[in-house]
């Protein structure tokens, strides 16, 4: 694990490092949450940032946008209003992005929502907590490696269960056969660590960071229980007024892990498998080290406390069956239908 005190430590070597002088990041899923706690560090703790901050409702964010403003006037805020379930949509932010910039230095994802219920097809045909946690975020990466691929330090990190990936039908990686959600939950994981596999032997320059964030209290657990219908109701009405606030006491914070997020956005902790020389982050702090990879250079899963993952049986034998390659393969085949879908 890394100590919160080295990461802030590493941290606080920003506001004075060259390298991260005007970075330019996409966050998207950032209006709550991690996504936001890393926002906000990124953005007070860096010289001159822009952050393009991808979300359904720019009035909503309108408190986190003045409270971003006045944490670091220097900074450049520009808010893309989409509905990111549709791939259409990525594709239009995107373009807005590549239209704006000529480098990307961090992609951060984290969007999604905690679902019980059945599939909940979009109008281009995806289950829609199913394509945010993993349509919606490949299309962010895949749109975007040439600007990423322009920076000296490029970084995509992806916010979900890195580290527990599991044995996946790899003849059914839509679910068509039969669905539910824990089972889409654990298919995404899985399905995108083999993908950053793929993306990460063909683009060496980038790192690709997928992690798991642990108990972090976000609010997402009481308001999927507060979401509970039928027999339900009682059980979660309970669990979410007294045994919810008791494991919030054990829980991180939102801060901490927006700390954690910005660490994992520029430490040299994280390089890719061909990093440009003397360019690979942040220095590290006395007695931190390069984290392990995922026995694929240049791909790192993470836990909560931002310690390597290892390598899960049911990885290790999806690898064995070219697992990086068909899913990748599936999803280049899902987008083109949706597009299609879309007109």
């Amino acid at each position: 694990m890394v100590n919160i005190k080295d990461i802030r430590a590493s941290n606080a070597q920003l506001k004075g490092s060259k390298e991260f002088s005007t970075p330019v990041a996409v966050f998207v899923g950032a209006t709550s949450g991690i996504g936001m706690g890393t926002l906000k560090q990124f953005v007070k703790q860096t010289t001159s940032p822009k952050a393009y901050i991808v979300g359904r409702s720019k009035g909503a964010a309108t408190p986190l946008l003045d409270e971003l403003k006045t944490s670091n006037g220097s900074g450049t805020l520009i808010f893309l209003e989409t509905e990111i379930s549709l791939m259409k949509n990525v594709d239009q932010i995107c373009d807005e992005i590549k239209a704006q910039e000529n480098k990307v230095d961090l992609l951060f994802m984290s969007p999604g929502y905690l679902t019980f219920e059945g599939r909940n097809d979009s109008s281009e045909g995806l289950d829609i907590p199913h394509a945010l946690r993993l349509y919606t975020r490949l299309r962010f990466v895949h749109n975007l490696l040439p600007l990423l691929e322009s920076s000296s330090t490029p970084r995509v990190i992806s916010i979900l269960a890195g580290g527990k990936e599991s044995s996946i039908d790899l003849t059914d990686l839509e679910l068509r056969k039969s669905f539910d959600a824990r089972t889409a939950m654990k298919l995404s994981t899985t399905q995108t660590t083999l993908a950053f596999e793929e993306l990460a032997n063909s683009h060496p320059s980038v790192a690709f960071i997928h992690k798991y964030p642990g108990f972090v209290n976000t609010g997402a657990v009481p308001r999927l229980l507060k979401a509970s219908k039928g027999i339900w109701i009682v059980p979660a009405t309970f669990i979410r007024l007294f045994v919810v606030p008791v494991l919030n006491l054990l829980a991180m914070t939102v801060d901490e892990a927006g700390e954690r997020g910005l660490f994992l956005s520029t430490s040299a902790a994280f390089p890719p498998a061909e990093a440009t020389a003397g360019m690979s982050g942040v220095p590290l702090p006395t007695g931190v080290e390069v984290a392990k990879d995922s026995e694929v250079k240049g791909l790192y899963l993470l836990g909560g406390n931002d310690e390597s993952a290892a390598v899960t049986p049911g990885l290790a034998e999806l690898r064995a069956q070219g697992g990086s390659k068909l899913v990748w393969e599936s999803v280049l085949a899902v987008w083109e239908r949706a597009l299609q879908r879309s007109g």
